[in-house]
């Protein structure tokens, strides 16, 4: 899914398309690799039953944002991440699709803040209590952003007081897609 990416050489200006297909290349490889070892799970059924078996396993997983209207773009974005022997999550890649970077031919916002939120959903249903990963000179200013951190340099930390910073923003996004009657 994710080796079928693709973007027009030459278009877009966004820097960040180049490492959106590089991470794409690069998670499906990784995950290839953990999952001819047996090292991958698909579920949070399957990740708590890992951890019951072998509560050191360290195992890779992918979340994909899937677009939930017709559109030329059906994954809208990834992030893979491993769940470490020490019980923290690991973000190797997370990127937007490079069309949906470089806004055309739709502008879709969102994807990769709602990886994060999702990514805290996992953490806080397995009880994990941070959540790390690089950033590049091209994330550092939208971790900021998600994180609602000052300052991001070449990694990142969710926990404690950034990790409810998160919880709260998951929270908040889950109540504006609930459908209500409005007051008259």
């Amino acid at each position: 899914m994710l080796t079928r990416w693709r973007f027009p050489i030459g278009h877009g200006e966004n820097e960040a398309i180049p490492d959106a297909l590089e991470y794409a290349r690069l998670a499906s490889k990784r995950w290839r690799y953990y999952r001819q070892t047996g090292a991958t799970v698909a579920s949070l059924a399957e990740l708590s039953g890992c951890i019951r078996r072998d509560p050191k396993a360290e195992v890779a997983m992918i979340l994909v944002a899937g677009a939930t209207w017709r559109t030329a773009t059906p994954i809208l974005g990834f992030a893979y991440f491993r769940r470490s022997w020490s019980h923290h999550l690991i973000v190797d890649f997370l990127s937007a699709h490079p069309r949906v970077i470089d806004g055309k031919p739709e502008r879709i916002r969102g994807v990769g803040t709602g990886l994060i939120n999702q990514l805290v959903a996992v953490a806080e249903a397995m009880k994990i209590p941070c959540i790390w990963g690089e950033a590049t000179s091209h994330s550092a200013p939208f971790y900021q952003r998600a994180l609602g951190v000052e300052k991001i340099l070449d990694h990142f930390f969710i926990e404690d007081e950034v990790m409810q910073h998160c919880r709260d923003e998951l929270r908040r996004s889950r109540e504006q897609m609930l459908a209500r009657k409005s007051a008259r």
